[in-house]
């Protein structure tokens, strides 16, 4: 099952959580410029996202599609089951979520 989080005000944003199958697999501070790697279980490099000037980016996918590196308040890559999820900030959304999958 995935949630989404949207956060419309971002500027708040103060961390991402990285969810891989719904287990938190990092949580990363906005204000660490640095590439994270997500492996598969048998360590095959699936996603890396990317955090620079307090935004995170998908910019890389093995997935067909490569749906999550055009994602920009949100991003999900559901053939790998990663969901990105900004926490923190005055506004901190993450009670409410939006879609449930």
């Amino acid at each position: 099952m995935f949630y989404f989080a949207f956060d419309l005000n971002p500027g708040n944003a103060e961390t991402i959580v990285i969810k891989v199958n719904g287990k938190i697999y990092a949580e990363v501070s906005l204000s660490q410029e640095k590439d994270i790697e997500i492996y598969h279980d048998d360590g095959t490099l699936m996603n890396i996202v990317r955090i620079k000037e307090k935004k995170a980016y998908m910019i890389y996918a093995n997935c067909p599609d490569k749906r999550c590196m055009r994602q920009n308040y949100f991003i999900a890559c559901l053939p790998n089951r990663v969901t990105i999820e900004i926490t923190g900030g005055k506004n901190d959304k993450n009670d409410k979520f939006d879609v449930v999958i």
